[in-house]
């Protein structure tokens, strides 16, 4: 017998990747909101963001604990100014900068320049370790640093010579499913390909999107240095090696939920028998 489309949809759920039609919706961040670096999949107390130099940086650090700010490889510290210096501390060391809230519900602004760039940020401090962050790493999508290795430079066909757009660079992504046996560190999109990281020496899954109604369609993948690269974005793959499988969710570009009236018998305008 042929399932509905209800019986398909508790298969999907119970079985593999869950189209994000079924999950609610994230509301957006106003557009002059504070930019805030996104968790890896591997540990979410480490976390990246792309550098921008028009943008502000939101940090929430954890009352006690030290927080890196990983800044290009080539680049040195050179100035840290902080309107609180006795809330929060700073130390400088080479690309890095490392620092501390001393005292609880601290808020201020920071503003670091290096030998090549200027960034500022806004500091709020916090007691609950729920979303403590130890690490924040910036990449650079017009340069050849960040990202391990770099993510641009990547020529290949449909590729721009300029590199990747700030404003384009989605990093808002999410997995569910065996981490352990596929090893994805990273996944991010510049709006037009999808980008994937896997582990060193990690085996290479075979990618698919999802549609709305959870059926998986197979895609070609190309590699581009260390990333596996898919010609599209989409809002939800499944990457499987054998009888393992990852779910990867584009949380930027979600499914959206619709909801459809009854359908009515064109026989019987009225609805009825």
């Amino acid at each position: 017998m042929k399932p509905n489309a209800a019986s398909l949809a508790l298969v999907l759920l119970a079985s593999v990747c869950v189209p994000l039609a079924l999950l609610a919706p994230l509301t957006p961040a106003p557009a002059w909101a504070a930019k805030k670096p996104k968790q890896l999949v591997t540990d979410d107390r480490v976390k990246q963001v792309a550098y921008d130099p028009n943008q502000v940086y939101e940090l929430v650090g954890t009352y006690g604990y030290q927080t890196s700010i990983e800044f290009a490889d080539d680049e040195t510290v050179k100035v840290v100014t902080v309107g609180d210096s006795i809330a929060w501390q700073t130390v400088p060391y080479q690309n890095r900068l490392f620092i501390k809230a001393v005292e609880p519900n601290a808020a201020t602004n920071l503003t670091v320049i290096t030998d090549k760039r200027t960034y500022y940020f806004k500091l709020m401090s916090a007691k609950s370790r729920a979303s403590q962050t130890f690490l924040v790493r910036f990449i650079y999508p017009n340069t050849n640093t960040g990202l391990a290795g770099g993510v641009d430079g990547m020529g290949g066909a449909g590729r721009s010579n300029h590199g990747f757009d700030p404003a384009k660079l989605n990093l808002d992504y999410g997995t569910s499913g065996n981490k352990s046996a596929i090893r994805l560190t990273r996944a991010f999109d510049d709006g037009q390909f999808t980008y994937f990281l896997f582990d060193a020496n990690a085996e290479i899954p075979t990618v698919y999107t999802v549609g709305p109604d959870g059926t998986e369609s197979i895609v070609n993948t190309r590699r581009e240095g260390a990333y596996l690269v898919v010609e599209r974005t989409a809002s939800l793959f499944t990457l499987r090696n054998g009888d393992a499988y990852l779910c990867v969710q584009n949380n930027a570009n979600p499914y959206q939920r619709t909801v459809s009236g009854p359908v009515s018998d064109p026989t019987h305008p009225g609805g009825g028998n």
